[in-house]
């Protein structure tokens, strides 16, 4: 029993020890490579259960998924001469493993590498372009032309002579600069045209280009490994010393446009005032107008009425005044009024009939 039990237990020791010795596993977010002393044997791209020589072969592995390089912050100067310090980061991916680790060993030393190139094609990319579109609608189009120049590196014209097709190659980036720049309005840097480039293919200094510097680019996945996939910015800010004059000016803005405002107020509201008093002053005048023509019309109606009354009998129409004049003069009165005794106002005290003849006889 012994003699069976002790091999079996050495055996198990040796085959945990050997296994991970002998075999390896990439997981699908990542990416291997195998060394031998140093010396680069293959890569692994795709996931699975991968097999090496057993203390002989190392395997480093490397995230294949997106990974992200924060850029120091940094004060960039605008093409109109204005100070953004700027806070950025770029995110990138591993495409080439064994170039990766020949130029940069680690994810750490490929974020620092990356950051700087990020940086450095920022402050190229802003000194080309006016505060308002770094920080306004158009920063997309900046970022895709700073992403865009991260994954180019510079090399020589030998350099890129040495690529299949030469110059002709589409991997090969030919950028023309004019030698000398106005300060106030740089110029962008453009690939050649047809004709410029055939040019450029024959001699390494076209007379027609000497106004140019001519620069050449390859890929950065060919240098380093990686490719930039996206670069972004966090943060746009005025340096302290000017963030505070700028808000002090945006601050005595919006009190003259208050101050404007509270103007345009005031003069609406006595335009407003004034339509109203003049609205009111007509309608009221209207209503006046309209009164006495109701009165005027009311007046001379009665007027007809009592006329037409006086028509029917006269007699008692006299009869009802004289009346009325009692009550208005003796009655409740301590006036004493002198008449002449053939007043026509005592026609009815001495004749119920007013006849003052027979009175008189």
């Amino acid at each position: 029993m012994a003699k069976v039990f002790v091999p079996t237990i050495i055996t198990a020791i040796l085959g945990l020890i050997l296994i991970p010795q002998v075999f390896f596993t990439v997981d699908e977010t990542q990416l291997a490579i195998v060394t031998r002393f140093g010396e680069f044997r293959r890569s692994h791209t795709s996931p699975g259960l991968r097999v090496k020589v057993p203390f002989v072969d190392s395997v480093t592995k490397f995230d294949k998924r997106l990974l992200r390089a924060d850029a120091p912050a940094a004060s960039l100067l605008t093409k109109d001469k204005r100070n953004l310090v700027i806070d950025s980061f770029a995110r990138y991916r591993i495409v080439e493993p064994l170039l990766f680790f020949q130029s940069l060993r680690s994810e750490r030393e490929a974020a620092s590498r990356v950051s700087a190139i990020v940086n450095s094609q920022l402050r190229r990319e802003v000194a080309l372009d006016l505060q308002e579109d770094v920080i306004g609608e158009t920063r997309e189009a900046v970022m895709e032309a700073i992403t865009e120049a991260s994954n180019r590196s510079e090399i020589t014209r030998e350099q890129a002579l040495a690529f299949p097709d030469g110059l002709n190659n589409p991997e090969i980036t030919i950028l023309l600069e004019p030698v000398v720049q106005d300060p106030d309005n740089p110029v962008r840097a453009r690939r050649p045209t047809g004709g410029e480039l055939n040019e450029i293919i024959a001699s390494a200094a076209p007379a027609s280009l000497s106004d140019f510097q001519i620069t050449y680019f390859q890929p950065l996945a060919r240098q380093f490994g990686v490719e930039v996939v996206d670069v972004r910015i966090k943060g746009a800010d005025f340096p302290i010393d000017v963030a505070t004059s700028v808000f002090n000016r945006m601050q005595a803005e919006r009190e003259r446009e208050a101050a404007g405002l509270r103007a345009e107020g005031v003069q609406e509201d006595a335009e407003i005032r004034a339509d109203v008093d003049r609205k009111v002053e007509i309608t009221l005048e209207t209503a006046r107008g309209r009164a006495a023509l109701l009165r005027g019309e009311g007046e001379g109606e009665a007027i007809t009425i009592l006329a037409e009354a006086l028509e029917q009998d006269p007699e008692f129409y006299d009869f009802q005044r004289t009346l009325e004049a009692y009550r208005n003069s003796l009655v409740d009165t301590d006036t004493t009024i002198l008449l002449d005794s053939n007043s026509d106002l005592f026609k009815f005290l001495q004749d119920p009939f007013g006849d003052t003849a027979n009175t008189s006889n």
